[in-house]
């Protein structure tokens, strides 16, 4: 039922939030707009981070059925920082599970055969082995289902997993790292995961709009990404080089978090959010705050 998909956005244009920048401060739990959590205990950077921004229970409501999206595209080994790492995505189900979800759902339409990363991915493995947590890389094209974007401009309409409808919440959970035809791969870019004909964007009029217009569409409740290793080039297969940051960031606008994490993950070329087209894009139709420096962010190390 439509009443479920909270996270499907069938139009208007979504707010984007402000508010004053202290770097490195840290302000009272559950306030900060964006957090970013260093240490060398990934669970409790995730549980930091989450915490910082409200917790887990500003998200997830006791019964809900709980999409998280990583990025699965690769049955490569953590230390190649082209997947999002098991275990962060371990203790988001795990805060998930503690909040009252009634089940999580793990979903990515990888680029890599299907059949290995479900069964022989650590991830998978991981994910099999935590109760009422699954696991589902749908990749034919009847599980998808036709979807309008009534505010796109470069894309129109596209193919979106069915099993959305049945979902309250949807967690996007990428990792960073580069990636060759948008300069990084994170969050929007992400949700290309999340549709059936990734080719149809790339061969779109404007393949940065194209990103921007599925984010009118679907726009995740709570964005969490994983640079414990960030993948800073040759993404988004690799190898390239990889940074380990031991760092997770947070936040509820999913243009600010992937702004904040390209200038955290790439500062070494000065690059910013505002160097990333799709994000430029995104902000531009109203879906969130480019400019980190407007917006009360968390910064720790544990």
């Amino acid at each position: 039922m439509i009443s479920r998909r909270r996270f499907i956005k069938s139009s208007a244009v979504l707010s984007a939030v402000s508010g004053q920048y202290f770097a490195g401060k840290v302000f009272a739990e559950g306030t900060a707009d964006i957090a970013s959590i260093t240490g060398s205990d990934i669970e409790s950077n995730v549980r930091a981070a989450v915490g910082a921004i409200g917790g887990m229970e500003a998200f997830v409501k006791k019964g809900d059925n709980v999409a998280i999206k990583p990025n699965l595209s690769f049955a490569s080994p953590v230390s190649r920082a082209t997947t999002t790492n098991p275990e962060v995505l371990r203790a988001v189900i795990k805060l998930c599970l503690e909040a009252g979800a009634k089940r999580v759902s793990v979903l990515d339409h990888p680029l890599q055969d299907a059949a290995i990363i479900g069964t022989k991915a650590e991830v998978a493995q991981m994910v099999n082995e935590i109760k009422n947590a699954s696991i589902f890389l749908p990749v034919t094209e009847n599980l998808y289902r036709e979807a309008q974007i009534p505010e796109g401009k470069a894309m129109k309409t596209t193919k979106i997993m069915k099993i959305l409808d049945v979902m309250d919440v949807l967690i996007n959970v990428p990792i960073a790292k580069n990636h060759s035809a948008t300069a990084v791969s994170l969050s929007i870019k992400g949700n290309l995961g999340l549709v059936w004909d990734r080719t149809a964007y790339h061969n779109s009029a404007d393949f940065n709009q194209s990103l921007a217009d599925l984010a009118t569409m679907l726009k995740a409740d709570l964005t969490i990404v994983d640079a414990i290793r960030a993948l800073a080039t040759r993404g988004p297969q690799g190898p390239g080089k990889v940074l380990k940051l031991d760092t997770i960031i947070a936040g509820r606008d999913p243009v600010a978090v992937d702004s904040y994490t390209v200038a955290l993950t790439w500062s070494q070329w000065n690059l910013t959010g505002k160097n990333v087209e799709h994000l430029v894009k995104s902000n531009a139709m109203g879906l969130g705050e480019i400019d980190p420096s407007k917006l009360n962010v968390v910064q720790k190390t544990l």
